[in-house]
């Protein structure tokens, strides 16, 4: 059997099942906030059971859905989990954001890009292997929740409850023209710096210390000295963001406290307490220069940098499906910001950012995706699918 014409020919007789699941999905209101996820859950379970798939269900809070099929018995798995959550529409729109329009060769809507389309496709690419071979492994398709506000109700709640296991993941949410594969993302973390002082009028600020300059004496230091960068062969170096700063409580008072937060985002390699002993030392250098200053530095959050190795089974299997199916070359990249592929790169299970479609339309107005870039993507993942896990 030819299984990349097997694929390529059914995916191509049913490509309008795909768009109509699309359309469906766009018109469940999904908006998170709240999320209501049950809505498309409702729908992709009715399209999955078109194919005889079976799916589960499972809420963190209530309608907060998550919804797992399984297609295959026996050996190993592979995840490919689209969410479910959108943004919500906002303003600038000139097509009904929560209505799909077709229109020369694309489709317009809330989430078509990101990721009701791909999750579309991914729905369709399991319907094809479960009606065309006799895996000898398990495919998981999933819908998720909450991904747009962090997971918590979504693929953290499946992994932290122990609701869905793999040995890899495909997360069909980075766009890119299934040019791009993210295997590498920063760790994130976040620190507060707060400065102290002493309190006085401000007719007489030399019997107060002032919270604010000598904050911005810090935050000059952090400024000059940056963090450590690193090296990564697929990653940009570590960098810092001073996003925030407040202090004082009004003009003629001398400020007795004063704070900023920093965003940091660092290497596979580097570590969070690094970040923090170098924040420290320039704290101690500044405080060292200007006595009556006293700092102190707050964890705010943190999440690992987390990699999948380059030259993986997954990513070459990517690769191959891409280029014979689209004539593509998808290369490995990292990332700065993070996918829920680090959920599972944490855990050590192999992961992977890979999707169709434009990275500048999420979010936006009039987002769209190709319908040709979609019945492509349906394609890829089956052959992916079919070739990770094996037929009988």
């Amino acid at each position: 059997m030819d299984i990349a014409k097997t694929i390529g020919d059914w995916v191509d007789e049913h490509r309008d099942d795909m768009l109509e699941l699309l359309a469906n999905l766009v018109s469940a209101r999904t908006e998170n906030p709240p999320g209501n996820e049950s809505l498309a859950a409702d729908v992709l379970e009715k399209f999955l059971n078109r194919w005889d798939i079976e799916s589960t269900r499972h809420e963190a809070e209530p309608g907060r859905t998550n919804l797992l099929a399984t297609i295959g018995e026996g050996g190993q798995s592979l995840l490919m989990a689209g969410h479910l959550d959108v943004v919500p529409a906002g303003d600038g729109w000139t097509r009904p954001p929560f209505e799909a329009t077709f229109e020369k060769g694309r489709v317009y809507g809330r989430g078509v890009a990101d990721n009701k389309g791909p999750t579309a496709a991914v729905a369709l690419a399991g319907a094809c292997v479960r009606t065309c071979f006799d895996l000898a492994g398990r495919l998981i398709v999933a819908g998720v929740a909450d991904e747009e506000r962090g997971s918590a109700l979504g693929l953290e709640y499946l992994l932290e409850e122990n609701l869905v296991t793999a040995d890899a993941a495909v997360i069909p949410d980075i766009a890119g023209y299934m040019k791009k594969i993210d295997v590498a993302e920063k760790g994130i973390m976040s620190v507060e710096i707060i400065s102290h002082g002493k309190q006085a009028h401000a007719s007489r600020p030399e019997e107060g210390v002032n919270a604010i300059w000598n904050l911005i004496a810090a935050l000059n230091r952090i400024g000059e000295r940056g963090v450590p960068a690193g090296r990564h062969p697929l990653l940009t170096p570590a960098t810092h963001n001073l996003g925030q700063i407040a202090g004082g409580v009004a003009p003629n008072v001398v400020p007795a406290k004063a704070s900023a937060v920093l965003d940091i985002r660092f290497l596979p390699g580097q570590s969070c307490q690094d970040m923090l002993d170098h924040l420290q030392s320039i704290l101690d250098e500044t405080a060292q220069a200007l006595p009556e200053a006293r700092f102190e530095k707050k964890l705010i959050m943190t999440l690992p940098p987390a990699e999948t190795p380059a030259d993986s089974r997954l990513v070459t299997l990517i690769q191959d499906a891409v280029r014979e199916s689209v004539g593509r070359e998808a290369k490995t990249v990292g990332i700065g910001g993070t996918t829920v592929a680090k959920s599972f790169m944490l855990r050590g299970v192999p992961a992977v950012g890979f999707g169709a479609g434009s990275d500048h339309v999420g979010h936006m107005a009039d987002e769209y995706i190709d319908v040709e870039e979609l019945v492509a993507f349906a394609k890829v993942m089956a052959l992916v699918a079919v070739r990770f896990l094996g037929v009988r």
